[in-house]
């Protein structure tokens, strides 16, 4: 489960009612579109409907159960009353129930993180950026090395992060791929060019990994080329 998210029902609660506010004022803004929102205050409602539905049977059943002693073991003359009568429920908020809302919400929230456009500010906005002990991170720094054999070497600062997501470009690609995750500097580069024999230029990016999850802004786009 991700880590920003509160645990305890009425934590959550709390948080979703924010994001769902907060997360109509980004729309056309980190890939944030007016369905997301729809789609989030859908969520809102039925859970708080859920949660209140709850409660009320709940209540119910401690009435009950609390009728049903007085009737099976007295005291003999004690006022026992009406039948406590079932609750009735208002109507469900309009939309179709899916299963996994919580879910849903932890893959919304990776994918803003993940578009062009987002920022800590939104992500700390929204409530979707997990809670980091020790010194503030700030975005990561690394240097590259072009090593024979087509192979570039990655030196990154590991700040107070417990790793580097590590993603590249070759040559024309326009889309970033996800090399890995790295514990510890350096990160080795050791694919072959795309053409074999050929220098290429890479491009690099990469964010921090706390508790598992990327944290913050990518880093800067360093460029190197490489040695065949």
């Amino acid at each position: 489960m991700a880590t920003w998210l509160p645990l305890r029902e009425s934590d959550r609660l709390t948080w979703l009612q924010n994001f769902a506010l907060k997360l109509n004022t980004y729309v056309g803004t980190a890939g944030i579109v007016a369905a997301d929102v729809t789609a989030v205050n859908f969520y809102r409602d039925i859970f708080l409907w859920t949660i209140n539905r709850t409660d009320q049977v709940r209540t119910i059943s401690q009435d009950l159960t609390e009728w049903k002693r007085i009737l099976t073991e007295g005291p003999i003359g004690t006022p026992i009353g009406a039948v406590p009568t079932a609750p009735t429920y208002p109507a469900v908020p309009m939309g179709t129930p899916v299963a996994g809302i919580f879910p849903l919400i932890i893959a919304l929230a990776e994918r803003i993180r993940n578009t062009a456009g987002y920022t800590t500010a939104i992500g700390e906005d929204l409530g979707i950026v997990p809670p980091v002990s020790g010194a503030p991170l700030g975005d990561p720094t690394f240097e590259l090395v072009a090593l024979p054999g087509s192979e570039v070497r990655v030196n990154w600062v590991k700040s107070s992060a417990d790793g580097l997501l590590v993603e590249s470009q070759r040559a024309a690609e326009v889309a970033w791929t996800v090399l890995g995750t790295d514990n510890n500097s350096p990160y080795l580069d050791a694919r072959p060019p795309l053409a074999a024999g050929q220098p290429e230029v890479r491009r690099y990016r990469g964010r921090y990994i706390v508790n598992d999850e990327p944290v913050g802004n990518y880093s800067a786009v360093a460029s190197v080329t490489t040695i065949p």
